[in-house]
Formats: C-alpha cells, sequence, structure tokens
C-alpha cells in the first residue's frame, strides 16, 4: 500500500511540475487553485478546466495536497490564481490611466508564507537564486495579474524590492516595461524605496516614464522629488527618457513629456546645460517634438547652440530632417495631387510650422553672439553643410538672413553654400544665391586643383538626387539642364578653362556620365520598342477593320447599292468610320515617332529636347489610337445589337472607357513628368525663392 500510494504521489508531483513549470512549483509552495472553495469545500471543479477534471484535497500532511489530476486535460500554458467563489480571475491588460480595479481578495484567504524553498545556486555559493524563487512574481508583472503578485508580496515582504532578473529589475521595473498601468500604480504605493535600479542604471522612474504611464509618475515624484534629477548609466534623466520614446502622435506620451519638463529642475548637475542639455535638444528634435523643444530653447537660451556628446547641434541634427519643413517634402506629382486628400496633412501642416518656429528662435539666439563667435559656430559645425546636403532650404534661408556673410564661409569640405549646392543639385538654394546677385561673385572661385563650379556641376550628381527624377533618359536631361545654368553665370574664359588633369569641363561632363548616357539610350529604346509594337497592332487592326465593316455590304450584283455597308446610314456607322480613320492615322503616327527615336543618334545633346519631344509626341499619338480604336469598337457592336437591344449602346460606352482609363492611369504620371521636364516651368526660377530681407 505504502509503494502505490508513493508510486501515486510520484505521477501526482510530474503531472504537477508540467502544469506550472519546472521552475515555478516547488514542494513546499502550496500550488494555487482557481476557486476559494477548494480551500473551504475540500473539494472542487477548477473554473479554468472541464467538469470532469477535480481537484481534491484532503487533510494529509503539506508536502501532498493533490490526490487526483486527470492529465488528459490539455492546460494552458498560463497558471491558476486564487480568486473569490464564481468570479474568475481578469488580468490586467489596460492602459487606461482612468482604469480601476476592485480588490477581489477576500481578507480572509490564508496567506502562506514564501521561503526560499531551497532554490539555491551552487555558483553563488550556495546563496538563494532569486530569479527563479520570484519567477512567478516575475510571470505575474508580464501578465499584469495584480492579484496573484498581491499574495505572493504579502507572503514575501522582500520580494517587492527584490532583483528578480538577470538585468537587476525589480518587479515594478518588469510590470512598467510591460505597460500595466493599474499593477504600477498599486505596487509605486507599497514599494519602500523608488530610487532602486536595474543594471542600466534606470530608476524606476525612468522605466514609468518609457511606458507613458503619468499616474504613476506623478505618485513617484511626489513621493520621491529627487528621482527625475537621477541619470542612468548613459546620463539620461527620466525626462530624456520619455523624449526618447515618446510618439508625437500619441496624446499620451506627450503628457508624460509635458509633465516631466515641469518638474525637472535646473539643478547640478543640471540636464539643461552642457553635453546633457544638448542630448536633450537632439532627441526632442529627433522624436519629432518641435513643440517641446521651442518651448526649451525659450526656457534655457543656451539650448541653442549647446551640443551632444556626438558634437552635433540643435540645428544640424533639423539639417539632417528635411521633411520636418514643407520645402523637404519631396513629392512626385501624383504624389501631391493624393495628398490634397490625406486627413493628416493638418498635422503634417503643424509639424512644418513648429519645426521653422523653432529654426527662427535658435537663429534669433545665435544672432545675439558677437559677429567672430557668430562665424566661429558655424565654421567648426556642419549645419550649412548638412543643410545644403539633405535640403533644408529653411535652415539656409534663416542663416543668411541672420549673418549675410555666410554665403562667403567655407565649410570643412572646403565648400561655399553655392558650390555645395551644386554639387548636391539643391536648385532652390542655387535660385536663393543668385537671385541675391552673389552667384557672379562666388561662381569665379577656383580651387586648388583649378576646378571651377562648372567642373563640379560636370561631375555625376549624388546617387540620391539623381534617384529622384524617373527614369535614365530623364536623369541625363536634369544633368543637362544643371550644366547648362551654371555654364550661364560663369566667367566666359572659365567654360574651356582646364584643370590640373588637363580636362575641360565638358570632356569632364562627358566622362563622368558616359554610363548614365548608356542607360538613358537603353531606357529610350526599350521605352519607344514597346510602344511601337502596340502602336503597330493598333494599325493592323484598325486597317482590317476598314474591309470588314460591321453588318456586312450588299451583295445584290442587280443593285446599284452593291458593295456598299448596308448600316452606311445609321449614326453609329458614322462614329466607326471617324474613329477608325483617326485610330489609324494616330497609331500610324505613333509608329513613325517610336521608330525614328530608336534611329537616332543619343547623343548628349539629344537628351535635352529632341528625344524627349519625340516621345512626348509618340505617347500622345497611341494614347489616341487606343481611345480611337475602342470607340469604333462600341460603335460596331453597337450596330450589330442595337436591333435587338435598343439599350445596348450605353453600357457599351460605359465598359470601353475602363482601358483607356486604365492606360491613363499607368501611364500619365510618367508622361506628365516628361512633359514637365522637357516644356514646364524650369526648376531654375529664381523669383520663386526671392530673398525677402527682415530687418
Amino acid at each position: 500500500m505504502g509503494t502505490t500510494t508513493s508510486t501515486m504521489e510520484n505521477d501526482i508531483e510530474s503531472s504537477v511540475r508540467k502544469l506550472f513549470g519546472n521552475n515555478v512549483y516547488d514542494e513546499e509552495m502550496p500550488i494555487p487553485i482557481s476557486s476559494l472553495e477548494c480551500m473551504e469545500n475540500k473539494s472542487t471543479t477548477a473554473l479554468h478546466a472541464p467538469e470532469e477534471i477535480c481537484l481534491t484535497i484532503v487533510d494529509s500532511s503539506p508536502d501532498h495536497h493533490f490526490l487526483h489530476i486527470n492529465n488528459e486535460y490539455n492546460y494552458e500554458l498560463e497558471y491558476m490564481t486564487v480568486d473569490t467563489p464564481k468570479i474568475q480571475l481578469q488580468h490586467n491588460n489596460v492602459t487606461d490611466d482612468d482604469y480601476n480595479c476592485t480588490e477581489y481578495m477576500a481578507s480572509d484567504i490564508p496567506v502562506e508564507i514564501i521561503k526560499d524553498n531551497g532554490v539555491t545556486s551552487e555558483e553563488n555559493g550556495g546563496q538563494t537564486d532569486h530569479i527563479k524563487k520570484y519567477q512567478l512574481l516575475y510571470k505575474a508583472a508580464l501578465k499584469g495579474d495584480w492579484l496573484t503578485a498581491k499574495r505572493i508580496l504579502k507572503a514575501d515582504s522582500n520580494a517587492i524590492t527584490a532583483k528578480i532578473t538577470m538585468n537587476d529589475e525589480t518587479v515594478l521595473h518588469v510590470a512598467a516595461a510591460s505597460r500595466h498601468s493599474m499593477f504600477v500604480e498599486k505596487l509605486v504605493k507599497l514599494v519602500p524605496s523608488l530610487a532602486l535600479k536595474n543594471s542600466e542604471g534606470e530608476t524606476m522612474l525612468h522605466v514609468v516614464a518609457a511606458a507613458g504611464i503619468i499616474r504613476a509618475a506623478k505618485v513617484m515624484v511626489t513621493k520621491n522629488p529627487n528621482l527625475t534629477q537621477m541619470p542612468d548609466a548613459s546620463g539620461w534623466v527620466p525626462l530624456v527618457t520619455a523624449v526618447y520614446t515618446a510618439n508625437p502622435l500619441e496624446e499620451k506620451s506627450k503628457k508624460m513629456v509635458h509633465y516631466l519638463c515641469s518638474v525637472t529642475r535646473d539643478e547640478e548637475p543640471s540636464p539643461y546645460f552642457g553635453v546633457a542639455g544638448g542630448s536633450l535638444i537632439s532627441i526632442t528634435i529627433a522624436s519629432n517634438l518641435y513643440d517641446v523643444a521651442l518651448n526649451l530653447v525659450q526656457q534655457y537660451p543656451s539650448l541653442a547652440t549647446e551640443k551632444n556628446e556626438s558634437g552635433y547641434s540643435a540645428l544640424e541634427v533639423m539639417a539632417a530632417r528635411p521633411s520636418s519643413f514643407a520645402s523637404g517634402s519631396e513629392a512626385t506629382t501624383w504624389e501631391r495631387f493624393l495628398r490634397s486628400f490625406r486627413v493628416q496633412i493638418h498635422e503634417e501642416d503643424l509639424m512644418h510650422t513648429q519645426a521653422l518656429a523653432l529654426v527662427k528662435c535658435i537663429c534669433k539666439e545665435i544672432s545675439l553672439k558677437s559677429s567672430t563667435d557668430i562665424f566661429k559656430f558655424f565654421e567648426d559645425s556642419h549645419i550649412l553643410e548638412e543643410a545644403t546636403r539633405f535640403g533644408a532650404f529653411y535652415i539656409v534661408l534663416e542663416c543668411v538672413q541672420m549673418f549675410p556673410d555666410l554665403l562667403c564661409v567655407k565649410m570643412k569640405t572646403n565648400y561655399t553654400i553655392l558650390e555645395e549646392a551644386i554639387k548636391y543639385r539643391r536648385e532652390n538654394m542655387f535660385n536663393l544665391i543668385c537671385e541675391m546677385n552673389a552667384g557672379k561673385k562666388l561662381a569665379t572661385s577656383v580651387d586648388g586643383n583649378n576646378n571651377t563650379i562648372l567642373h563640379l556641376v560636370a561631375k555625376r550628381a549624388d546617387p540620391q538626387q539623381l534617384n529622384s527624377v524617373t527614369g535614365a533618359a530623364l536623369q541625363m536631361q536634369r544633368e543637362l539642364q544643371w550644366y547648362q545654368e551654371v555654364e550661364n553665370i560663369v566667367l566666359q574664359r572659365h567654360r574651356q578653362k582646364k584643370n590640373n588633369e588637363g580636362k575641360t569641363p565638358r570632356a569632364l561632363f562627358t566622362e563622368e556620365h558616359k554610363d548614365l548616357l548608356e542607360k538613358a539610350e537603353k531606357w529610350m529604346k526599350d521605352t519607344a520598342n514597346s510602344c511601337m509594337i502596340v502602336a503597330t497592332l493598333i494599325t493592323t487592326v484598325v486597317f482590317a477593320a476598314v474591309f470588314t465593316v460591321p453588318g456586312g455590304n450588299f451583295s445584290d450584283i442587280a443593285s446599284r447599292k452593291e458593295g456598299i455597308p448596308i448600316f452606311l446610314n445609321t449614326t453609329s456607322f458614322t462614329v466607326f468610320a471617324i474613329a477608325d480613320a483617326l485610330a489609324l492615322l494616330s497609331s500610324i503616327t505613333s509608329v513613325l515617332m517610336f521608330f525614328s527615336i530608336l534611329s537616332s543618334r543619343y547623343a548628349e545633346a539629344d537628351f535635352l529636347f529632341s528625344l524627349p519631344k519625340k516621345l512626348i509626341t509618340g505617347f500622345v499619338t497611341l494614347f489616341f489610337s487606343i481611345a480611337a480604336m475602342i470607340a469604333a469598337f462600341g460603335a460596331a457592336l453597337s450596330i450589330v445589337l442595337e436591333q435587338r437591344w435598343a439599350w445596348a449602346p450605353i453600357p457599351i460606352a460605359l465598359f470601353t472607357c475602363i482601358p483607356v482609363a486604365l492606360f491613363a492611369l499607368l501611364q500619365i504620371p510618367l508622361f506628365v513628368t516628361i512633359v514637365r521636364s522637357t516644356y514646364g516651368p524650369s526648376i531654375f526660377r529664381r523669383k520663386d525663392q526671392r530673398m525677402q530681407w527682415t530687418y
């Protein structure tokens, strides 16, 4: 009997370990059950299990409470917790700050002391392994299970401050990182010391700030105001952590940032000055919190010039984010059209306004310095270089407004703003400088290798900027347009000037664009060849349709109408005849245009006007021939069907519009781009970027 009982107890213990996990269950630790009736009535059915599964508790030794478990039940991986009768446990996965959890745990539930239970580690010299010991508490914090956590915390007073993860995190660190707001709020009231740090030096306020649990943060700051001044291992105070993890579109995280800004004090070591201040303003800008950054600069003006640990100031960070400004939001014609219908347009416009206001505020603070300090500040930074490279036009505009001599400043790349604008193909900045009449003066500069700005524009553009133009042929056209525009402002004697390598600007242009020229030729030929095949098929079809008119011809030899179409006098036949003739003529024209493209010489100058003009003509005639062919088809079908179904022409006309609309939808963006690039307003519209001087 003893052997049988021992075997049964071993089976029970093995089953229980499978159910709760080898690291959670321990012989001396009471196994939690899902109903209080288990304790009161000695026999119950678990709320989480089917009715046929019973857990029977007997008055035996505390080592073995379970006499029977049905192993066939497929338990979930989550553990069961004690709750009040007829109320199933609800995990707190709610992050709403207004959520208030009802206390389910009855006061008469027996609380059993959780001991070390022999969970020791030989590597720690036989000391208690807290990570294994508190693994049940760790899981409860991850799931937001406050009832289980409360039971453990009542049983073990050390659990609330114990390091329960490999990163030395407490239960509050874990719960906050999991964004369980109610769980965190209750824990904050129980934690004796909120200054405990994990292995990364983060206090509990750091983790709560990152999670955006503002009510818990307020309780923490009220309990210990010094938490806002405590940095982590990286030197970040909770305010910086909140800014780093903030989402500008999420009201909750923005409220957390504003709150921490109001309670973080300007005390030594101050987070608003030096490298710490530079990191704060840089991270705020990188998180697109421009309204917060503006308030910080207005309150602490030194942030306008403070640099972070990488040596970047606020303007340098903004220069690398051109999408924050309206001029830096590059989009195609089709994207700009669709953008007008977007709901988020107000949010984007607000961001652009706030970013511009921040730039003006920073430049105003910099302008209060002496001329020497201003000049040195820009020489030692990459502001103008980064702004020109990424196309942050308004930063360059405001800087030049503040200090016009910056136009002549040589950056660390040994280039001026004009030369950087040419290098990175920034036409708006190029137009601005030329409109100020500074272009003529700067255009005379020659570097140490005898390179003029015409040599500079002769070099192939940056790939990222070049790829913003559709198709290799249009890229070649854009490069030629840039070369011609710069050629117009340089001195006549510099147009044929040779550099130290003996190359003229034109020779350098040909050498640098050799590969692009080959790609442009291939792109143009492939496009023309594909379109010519379509045009040829249309020509064949509509030509044959003339001799096989719908309805047929009169075949009576004795009649004067022999060979005349039967439906000659109908309106539908007239539409068919006209549409078929137009389709034939336009398709033949299209074939001739595309054939002339295939037989072109493909010289550099041809890509400026000649080839694009032929491609535009070919596209127009091809589109017209498709539309005319579809119209002819619809008219022919109407002739055949209208005798039986008089309403047939209406749906036929509607359905024939579908392929025409589809072709237009697919090809119009490319067609519009070619037309604008060839015949549209020039990208070098200087009056649009004319400087509006402020005094």
